[in-house]
């Protein structure tokens, strides 16, 4: 696809930027040098946060055999099930290990780049794609995606994609075979990430007012689409259905899911007050000169600000009404697959301004403001609340001998059990006997361990002199440490954390 948006060159818009340093380089190698480098920008530092549980819930299914994977996603992450399938085949390449189960999210934001260049620069001038694509760059959300082993970065760089196929598609008759790319690749994305199937209509809404503006809104221009849009709405309804029923595997979340204006306006893209200030800011301005000016050459970045604005609003509003309606509602970062179309507004702005000191001067400001987030994002206990579990497993690891046991709480929501500690790092409780295990995961239809309380598997306790004993909650092993008491063993060591408590039990002479 890349080489096709070559020859696409629409007006010239507002940025003055001189071209003439870079004339003799293709938008298809300039595209490739963004995407690494902003693949590079993304990618560093992002294996230094501790998993969580998304990403756990990810590894465990990863790591599971085809018929057990098949038997959960029955069950329970069906919309996932793409994602978990890929993943599989990479870690049997690639391993577990944070930096290898999250480059390939680091790669998709660069793709992202790559591709969100090469689309602005479809209706506009270098200066403005390259400015879009180095926002998007420094979006706090899209470095985000690259620090999490989950689909939405790969489901982004699609969404990307797809509307430069769009716009291809709108600009010249082609074949039949771009079609099928076109709805096939819609519903592929849509199984990645189930709500990237809101760019259907989103593609809807710019190919008909395009359409329309050109005159060329007629059954036989408009055909195509519609059944290619169709066609994708057809092959992603079995997924939608899944979805729904399986509705009440994260009906825990339904307090959290309340649509607010903080969770809209900074929490979706910018993930900082003053950032999203500033970007809000660039694009009403984007919004009123484009509006002022009326030159065919601005027309290009007309067409990118209805294509910003229907992708940024429609998404949005749709998931805000699921969350009044169901609970398969709102997140903020489920819109990150929007980033692209804030960039592309941002940089209209940016490009119109008539300075290039201007120009540079307000870039830097937007990078500034990131920057903070993203050293923020790439701490140690930055998730969820301050997950812990790279250190959980490191301090057992340093404590634990071979045959001790180990026990851990289990009255926290399923993203926060520090049990998930052993899935994500094995080699801290190599050797570690799971006193509470009754059937483990891989063997069950659904996505967790089941466990008993130590109160009822006792007998276990007969062959271990020493427990490890790990709490998130400031009481969810009271019960347990009651019954290793009642069996004659005593505290010996208490390490507490950013988030949870590593305690040694040892059995009393």
């Amino acid at each position: 696809m890349g080489v096709m948006v070559v020859t696409g060159r629409a007006g010239r818009t507002g940025s003055h930027i001189d071209e003439s340093s870079t004339a003799r380089w293709s938008d298809a190698r300039v595209a490739v040098v963004i995407g690494a480098a902003s693949g590079v920008i993304a990618t560093t530092g992002s294996w230094i946060p501790s998993f969580w549980g998304d990403e756990a819930a990810s590894i465990m299914s990863a790591r599971r055999d085809w018929a057990s994977l098949w038997a959960l996603l029955g069950t329970v992450d069906a919309v996932h099930g793409l994602y978990y399938a890929l993943l599989h085949v990479w870690i049997d390449l690639a391993g577990t290990s944070p930096f290898a189960v999250r480059v390939p999210s680091g790669i998709a934001v660069g793709a992202a780049s790559a591709g969100l260049y090469l689309l602005v620069r479809r209706r506009s001038t270098r200066g403005t794609a390259v400015i879009a694509a180095a926002v998007f760059a420094v979006l706090p959300r899209a470095t985000f995606l690259a620090t999490e082993a989950r689909s939405l970065a790969l489901a982004t760089a699609a969404a990307v994609w797809l509307t430069l196929l769009l716009l291809r598609l709108l600009d010249a008759p082609t074949r039949r075979g771009w079609w099928w790319v076109y709805a096939l690749g819609l519903a592929l994305a849509a199984h990645l990430f189930l709500y990237v199937a809101l760019l259907i209509p989103v593609h809807a809404v710019v190919a008909s007012l395009e359409l329309r503006r050109s005159g060329r809104l007629r059954g036989i221009r408009i055909r195509p689409f519609l059944l290619a849009w169709a066609g994708a709405a057809l092959l992603i309804a079995p997924i939608g259905v899944v979805a729904v029923m399986q509705r009440d595997q994260i009906a825990f979340r339904r307090p959290h899911r309340t649509v607010t204006a903080k969770g809209v306006l900074i929490d979706q893209w910018f993930m900082f007050e003053a950032l999203a200030l500033v970007a809000w800011a660039f694009i009403v301005v984007s919004v009123a000169v484009v509006a002022h000016r009326r030159e065919d050459a601005w027309h290009g970045n007309r067409q990118l600000l209805l294509l910003g604005g229907a992708w940024i609003v429609v998404p949005t509003a749709a998931l805000a009404m699921v969350a009044a309606a169901v609970s398969l509602g709102y997140t903020p970062r489920y819109l990150a697959f929007c980033a692209p179309a804030a960039a592309i507004m941002i940089a209209i702005a940016l490009a119109a301004l008539p300075r290039r000191w201007m120009r540079a001067v307000s870039i830097a400001a937007i990078a500034g403001l990131a920057v903070p987030v993203y050293l923020d994002q790439r701490t140690p206990y930055w998730k969820n609340g301050g997950t812990d579990w790279q250190t959980v497993a490191e301090v057992v690891s340093q404590r634990a001998r071979p045959g001790d046991g180990v026990v851990f709480d289990e009255s926290v929501r399923p993203s926060r059990r520090p049990r998930l500690a052993m899935h994500a790092y094995p080699h801290g409780f190599d050797g570690l006997v799971d006193l509470g295990l009754v059937r483990p995961y891989d063997e069950t239809g659904g996505l967790w361990d089941v466990t008993a309380p130590l109160a009822e598997v006792g007998h276990r306790l007969e062959a271990v002199d020493r427990v490890v004993v790990v709490s998130r909650s400031a009481d969810g092993v009271d019960a347990d440490v009651a019954a290793l008491r009642q069996e004659g063993f005593g505290l010996a060591e208490r390490v507490v954390l950013e988030s949870d408590v590593v305690m040694v039990y040892e059995r009393e002479p």
